[in-house]
């Protein structure tokens, strides 16, 4: 009876095949959307997987991304995007990486149509999805998937209707809609069986054969709701782990009759479970606790032994995946972990979000909303954000903030903590069913409190009546209003703090800060955004393509010129409303625009363009304005990670660009240098067909890394990592370049009024300790050190030139420059030595007019740091640049900020990761220097890093990350704290000096 059932809805899932099996159906909105990303997900690990031969682990989420890492070294080696939604729509439920590596399966919540959902098939060695790989028209969220263990197969649970199966190529082989709840189990036995488990109480056996899946049988289990099954590695047994009961059952894999079952825990499920590869050991977890963490239990004797803790997490464990000698655990924190069976941990990918569950009352704000303090993990240091200033650092006293107004206050509702049923009185507070209450705030004059729940961020008056509500993201941990009452500031899930007005609660400002401490960026609706040095990676706009088409993502970055507007962000904050925000900024550039002097011609030495003021872009005022403005994608048509000996690696890849903005350059970098530049010629012949590059490797462990470019600006990088089979032999040469050139630029003696005491002698010892290093790592040197009235405009560009044309590809070069600069407009300049350089201050008795005379002047007087940029990039060898621009002084007036901003001069030249930069201070505090020092804080501790301070190894050799971390420390405890360097290192850590004297 039961074959003739399903083979009878084997021919209706045919139809539904035929139906669904083509192009997608439903539509996607094209409308570019702002998502956060930090490297790792920013929501619960919904699932983990791995291949048969443990090489990679895949990662899913409800953060709407799955990610694919190697599983050596915990590397991310890509983001997968399928296309996403509001709320909940394109949230991934289920993942599986194929047993032979080659296919990942996702899905979950793709109702773009508001009923029917997908499947899709990426590539794994490209991370593409490929045409006819998407299968749309399935009747319910994806909830499970699981492979066959020869990977033709494809097993997709439903969260209503109950089961289907698929070959690789989506061919359709049956299904099963006979189960009342959600199946969240699924696993092929070696044997080519399937079992199943739902929420409706039943385990199912199938076998798949000539007919199509055939359910061999099916038991109801008295012990609760299962919620996940695994096969053990003989095919003998299944371990069931249930959503209601602390202990596994194991079943016999012919009949499913129980035959015993682990020791249960005290406290919560173990819903999770997974065999060891050879059997012996299973292990599970879920919501089971032990020494107050969320534990993952291993039981010896194939279930049998007592329970032995093997880990632990702070949230609770979300899916399991099988190692042949371990397993790999995935967390609500989001975290995963890889653990051998004794339960060393291998590997462990931390949250890289801030975690506000416990922030409570440690939420700060100040009367004005300008300033928000908040610790970054439970438990941790607090930090303090100023808008205004554009700044991150640890509270001081100066630092006034207050907690939030909580019902003890006075007033305010009743049983709200962590509650569906929050009171005003006796009145309840209407929340949609199954939202939980987590934060509350009252307004300054108690006639309004805030509730922020798992769901909503919602605003009631003083009788309890709802004033607004407003949708978030995540849910609201922690939530504040600001003293004058303007501002709802909130804490959420996914580790933003979001401004809100208390008017109509509307999202104005969004802040992520990366839980190291040092990147953030704040952003508006609209995209524009203030950062840090660093900073701009973290956002980015996701860009659905179709149905059944992988998603573009560009960081921010990618539209610098259009969307860092740090005046825009300062001014929303006053004005409490972006549009009018922006029509400000709009009427500034406007009034600006009248006062810009035509283009001079170019001096001598510089690039097209260095004589004059970049354009900068109009306003945008719409998100859909990115569309029309988006740089190249280069899609990889080979492996991102490859086990090489070959000398070259040969690197296939697709360009994709706008039509009217065809691509111009392609870079290609290994290890940080640049190898190859194709420009349009070499690739006119190429677009939109495969390319093939041949590309030099040198034999050690090697990274790749592509880059194209258009009008519009640079692609997201491509990289291709590349793995030695084998150390290579014999002692690695001590001279590693030919030749190091140093262009090495110090001004201490501007106009009077302008004079720094120690420049000049920072650039003179910086420069004789780096001659130094002829003849150790570096053959030769060749140095041209430009002093004083040395260092003029002209001689600079004309050095910058000399470098560009001489640093060939075994070669290194190094700039410094230590000195005056400051940014025009949306440009930085570094400010030479010629005597006319600078006015005198008395000339000017406002801000506006010295703002009108750089813009007038500093094209023709002062060295545009887009030259520099083009130089350090466009080196053929390895690129260094030493900074120390920010002293006080040259922006020193009532009210204004006393520093040049180099942030986005600095992330600029950091984009293609291909120059180390070592920078005196964040883009917007103020360098120091103190004679008694011998030079400024950050000179001193390079070279103090260079004769051996950074030698941690002790091996002679000083690397970025080593000098990186001694600066750092030395700079700030030179300074007290109060000046903070940034460096930028790049992926290969290779010694950039010799242990000096």
């Amino acid at each position: 009876m039961i074959t003739r059932v399903l083979h009878a809805l084997v021919l209706f899932g045919l139809v539904v095949g035929q139906l669904v099996g083509g192009e997608a159906q439903g539509q996607v909105s094209v409308e570019p959307i702002l998502r956060i990303e930090t490297g790792g997900h920013q929501s619960l690990v919904t699932r983990v997987s791995t291949d048969a031969q443990g090489r990679w682990v895949l990662t899913a989420s409800e953060d709407k991304t799955a990610r694919l890492w190697d599983a050596a070294t915990g590397k991310l080696l890509s983001v997968l995007r399928p296309p996403i939604g509001p709320e909940g729509v394109g949230a991934i439920y289920a993942a599986a990486l194929s047993p032979d590596g080659k296919q990942i399966a996702l899905g979950g919540n793709a109702a773009f149509d508001g009923k029917t959902h997908s499947l899709y098939l990426f590539d794994r060695a490209s991370g593409r999805l490929p045409a006819k790989s998407t299968l749309s028209g399935l009747e319910a969220p994806l909830t499970q998937l699981a492979w066959s263990k020869d990977s033709q197969l494809v097993a997709v649970g439903l969260r209503q209707s109950g089961l289907r199966v698929f070959q690789r190529n989506l061919g359709f082989v049956g299904s099963d809609p006979e189960y009342n709840e959600a199946i969240y189990g699924a696993d092929f036995s070696t044997d080519g069986r399937l079992v199943t488990c739902s929420l409706d109480g039943s385990v199912r056996l199938y076998r798949v054969d000539k007919k199509g899946l055939v359910r061999t049988a099916r038991k109801q289990l008295a012990s609760g709701r299962p919620y996940s099954v695994a096969f053990s590695p003989d095919g003998s047994l299944i371990a069931v782990g249930y959503q209601d009961a602390g202990h596994i059952d194991v079943l016999d894999a012919a009949s499913l009759t129980p035959v015993y079952a682990t020791p249960s825990s005290k406290e919560g499920n173990l819903g999770r479970v997974a065999w060891t590869g050879d059997g012996r050991v299973l292990i599970g977890a879920g919501t089971a606790r032990a020494n107050e963490r969320f534990a993952v239990f291993a039981f010896g004797d194939a279930g049998r032994g007592p329970a032995r803790e093997l880990a632990g997490f702070t949230n609770i464990v979300t899916a399991l995946a099988p190692l042949r000698d371990g397993v790999i655990v995935a967390t609500a924190e989001p975290s995963w972990a890889s653990f051998d069976a004794a339960g060393n941990r291998r590997l462990l990918a931390r949250p890289q979000t801030g975690d506000f569950r416990d922030a409570g009352d440690r939420f700060k704000v100040s009367v004005d909303a300008q300033l928000v303090s908040f610790p970054t993990i439970p438990g941790g240091e607090s930090l303090v954000f100023d808008l205004v200033k554009g700044d991150l650092r640890r509270p001081g006293s100066e630092a006034k903030v207050e907690p939030p107004r909580q019902p003890g206050w006075g007033g305010g509702p009743s049983n709200w903590k962590n509650s569906t049923t929050p009171k005003l009185g006796s009145r309840q507070l209407q929340l949609r069913p199954g939202e939980v209450s987590r934060s509350v705030a009252l307004s300054p004059d108690k006639q309004r409190f805030v509730l922020g729940t798992e769901w909503y961020l919602r605003a009631f008056d003083s009788e309890g009546s709802q004033v607004w509500e407003q949708r978030t993201p995540a849910a609201v941990w922690a939530t504040n209003i600001s003293g004058d009452g303007r501002w709802v500031l909130a804490a959420l899930g996914d580790g933003t703090v979001r401004w809100y007005r208390m008017q109509d609660g509307r999202e104005q400002l969004s802040l992520f800060v990366h839980v190291d401490g040092k990147r953030w960026i704040i952003w508006s609706p609209a995209g524009f955004y203030d950062t840090s040095l660093d900073g701009e990676d973290l956002v980015g706009w996701h860009l659905n393509r179709a149905m059944n088409q992988a998603s573009d993502f560009f960081s921010v970055g990618r539209f610098r010129d259009r969307f860092y507007r740090p005046e825009i962000i300062q001014s929303i904050i006053q004005t409490g409303d972006e549009g009018e925000a922006i029509r400000q900024a709009q009427a500034a550039a406007a009034a600006l625009a009248a006062t810009e002097p035509p283009a001079l011609p170019a001096t001598a030495g510089a690039s097209k363009g260095a004589g004059s003021l970049p354009p900068r872009p109009a306003v945008a005022v719409e998100k859909t304005a990115v569309a029309t403005v988006l740089p190249p994608v280069i899609d990889l048509q080979t492996e991102s990670q490859i086990e090489s000996s070959a000398s070259t690696v040969p690197v296939r890849f697709v360009l994709r660009s706008p039509s009217d903005a065809p691509v111009s350059e392609v870079k290609v970098r290994v290890n940080d240098k640049l190898v190859r530049s194709l420009d349009n010629r070499a690739l006119r012949s190429a677009r939109g067909e495969a390319q093939e590059v041949q590309v030099a490797v040198p034999p050690v462990d090697s990274q790749i890394r592509l880059f194209a470019a258009n009008k519009y600006g640079k692609s997201e990088p491509v990289v291709i990592n590349i793995r030695r089979s084998a150390a290579p032999s014999g002692k690695v040469a001590e001279t590693r370049f030919e030749t190091l050139y140093l262009l090495i630029i110090g001004v201490s003696k501007y106009p009077e009024e302008w004079k720094l005491d120690l420049a000049e002698k920072d650039a003179r010892d910086f420069n004789h300790h780096m001659v130094r290093q002829a003849g150790q790592l570096y053959g030769t040197a060749q140095p041209r050190l430009l002093i004083n009235e040395q260092a003029s405009r002209e001689k600079i560009l004309e050095g910058l030139r000399w470098l560009r044309e001489s640093v060939g590809e075994k070669d290194a070069g190094v700039v410094f420059m230590a000195g005056h600069g400051d940014r025009v407009g949306s440009a930085y300049y570094f400010i030479p030595g010629d005597p006319d350089v600078l006015p005198s201050r008395s000339e000017f008795k406002s801000t506006q007019e010295f703002d009108a005379w750089k813009q007038k002047n500093a094209p023709k007087r002062w060295v545009p740091g887009e030259e520099i940029s083009r130089t350090l990039l466009g080196l053929k060898g390895r690129a260094a640049f030493f900074i120390d621009t920010c002293h006080s002084g040259i922006n020193a007036r009532p009210g204004q900020s006393t520093n040049p901003d180099l942030t986005k001069a600095l992330n600029e030249i950091n984009e293609e990761r291909g120059v180390i930069v070592f920078a005196s201070s964040t883009g917007k505090e103020l360098s120091q220097e103190d004679p008694a020092w011998g030079n400024g804080a950050f000179t001193k501790a390079i070279i103090e890093g260079i004769r051996g301070g950074a030698d941690f190894r002790k091996d002679g050799l000083i690397r970025p990350s080593t000098l990186q971390s001694y600066v750092t420390d030395r700079v700030m405890e030179l300074t007290k704290k109060e000046q903070r360097p940034v460096i930028f290192t790049v992926g290969i850590d290779e010694p950039i000096a010799v242990r000096g004297q």
